[in-house]
């Protein structure tokens, strides 16, 4: 009996110190989206008059592409750095034409009239950001994608709204404990699919018109347009 009774201590122990030396799981996030945004900005040289002699349009495209991960996340575990971002496809697209507002373009002041083009990559000006909130029964996600730029020699300008490129997911841990290894869950995030904090401005009003100077004033009617969408994907690793 003494002999059992040993044995089957000796069994449980070994199975608790197993228990208590098995590693936590870990994950690997993935953040990829794709978007665009869109900027017409139309200007009007207006003299005091009321006659306009010199316009210039800007027509702009932006195409953002990212796919960044984040490996062996645990949760409750602390911050864990991003792999190297791709932003492969990501560029600007767009013309930018100064002429005499409809009339003939001798009629607009010397030196005036113009057009240009441009067609470049895109580069980034940071790093993709994750911040992670552990509750009791959740794990929350804040994501942002890389901060996207133009070019300084590229003939366009446009400020990418990277504010906009941002998501916030919530899963639960039931769901990340039950996940055997290889398996993942699949999460789309975008400006279709808001999450909890989310707030985006899928139009937003850029117009700058300045008041008279010199027996000018600039009539500006610009909208600018931002639409994304994309995923995070949890896969177990570990």
């Amino acid at each position: 009996m003494r002999l059992g009774f040993f044995l089957v201590a000796a069994s449980a122990a070994v199975a608790a110190a197993g228990a208590i030396a098995a590693p936590a799981p870990t994950y690997t996030l993935t953040f990829q989206g794709s978007g665009t945004e869109h900027q017409v900005d139309q200007k009007q040289n207006i003299q005091d008059s009321g006659a306009c002699d010199s316009a210039e349009q800007v027509d702009v495209t932006a195409t953002m592409v990212w796919s960044t991960s984040w490996p062996r996340f645990r949760p409750g575990g602390k911050s864990i750095l991003a792999a190297p971002t791709r932003i492969d496809g990501s560029r600007i697209d767009g013309t930018h034409v100064k002429d005499a507002c409809g009339l003939p373009l001798d009629q607009a002041p010397e030196g005036w009239v113009a057009q240009s083009s441009c067609g470049d990559a895109l580069v980034t000006a940071g790093s993709p950001q994750l911040s992670i909130v552990n509750g009791e029964k959740s794990v929350a996600f804040a994501l942002t994608a890389p901060p996207f730029a133009v070019p300084v020699a590229a003939q366009c300008s446009l400020n990418v709204r990277t504010d906009q490129l941002t998501a916030h997911v919530v899963v639960a841990t039931k769901k990340l404990q039950s996940l055997k290894r290889g398996a993942s869950l699949t999460m789309p995030v975008g400006t279709g699919v808001p999450g909890p904090g989310d707030s985006y401005a899928p139009s937003l009003d850029c117009s700058v018109p300045t008041k008279p100077y010199e027996g000018y004033r600039t009539a500006d009617h610009c909208l600018d347009t931002m639409s994304w969408s994309g995923s995070l994907k949890i896969t177990r690793a570990s």
